[in-house]
């Protein structure tokens, strides 16, 4: 873990309890450990420049800051991998503190897995094709969006936020994690973009009330996440 970074500014894919750093590597910090530990982060701090004497150690760990949310003040943390985190909890004991253990190798083992199918040929293919789709379905979108303004509507131009959170909604992705997708969940991703695009242009063709398309999509998603258990 070479060079210091600000987790502030820093853009990573991320779970509860880890992220990936600038240098690919899984991490965690400092003070979250402090948090999820139920530890001063001072005290947490002084138990990690314990270990950073033994210079073997000073690959596991990266100096970094902090902003505090209510004083504003900037402070020290360190970013540490895998191995760092297990020499630093190591000697945390009781029951609350094995579950925490056992919480963090869940969340690194789970992001591994994650990287490494994110590092595959087969997901960049699902990914191009899902932004294929996606690319398709905001066409469509943008059809929508003039003939709800043809049909008098004012805010016609909301669908494009509308649809895409439906679509997100269906296959349980939040705003932003289309780049943290499963191969599973891209492909779904698909299908679900697949039947906006063609909902959409099926009821431009047939003249429809533009709100009666948006209803039609939503039944439908809805239909087609009953029939593949998605709820």
């Amino acid at each position: 873990m070479k060079g210091v970074f600000i987790l502030d500014n820093l853009k990573v894919i991320q779970n509860e309890l880890v992220y990936l750093s600038q240098g690919n590597e899984i991490v965690c910090d400092s003070l979250q450990v402090a948090e999820k530990f139920k530890k001063r982060h001072d005290n947490v701090l002084r138990t990690i420049e314990g270990i950073l004497k033994n210079e073997e150690t000073k690959k596991m760990f990266t100096l970094s800051n902090h902003t505090d949310g209510q004083n504003k003040q900037v402070y020290r943390m360190y970013i540490m991998n895998r191995d760092g985190f297990s020499l630093l909890v190591m000697g945390f004991t009781g029951k609350k503190a094995l579950e925490w253990k056992l919480k963090y190798i869940q969340a690194f083992n789970e992001m591994e897995k994650q990287l490494k199918e994110r590092q595959s040929i087969q997901w960049q293919q699902t990914r191009l094709e899902a932004k294929n789709m996606r690319k398709l379905e905001t066409a469509e979108i943008k059809e929508l969006v003039q003939y709800a303004q043809v049909q008098g509507s004012k805010n016609a131009k909301k669908y494009y936020l509308a649809l895409s959170k439906l679509a997100n909604k269906t296959i349980g992705l939040s705003g932003g994690q289309r780049e943290q997708a499963s191969i599973t969940q891209l492909n779904t991703l698909t299908l679900v973009e697949n039947i906006i695009h063609h909902v959409i242009q099926d009821g431009i063709e047939k003249h429809l009330p533009y709100k009666e398309i948006y209803r039609i999509c939503k039944a439908r998603l809805e239909q087609f996440r009953d029939i593949t258990y998605l709820g």
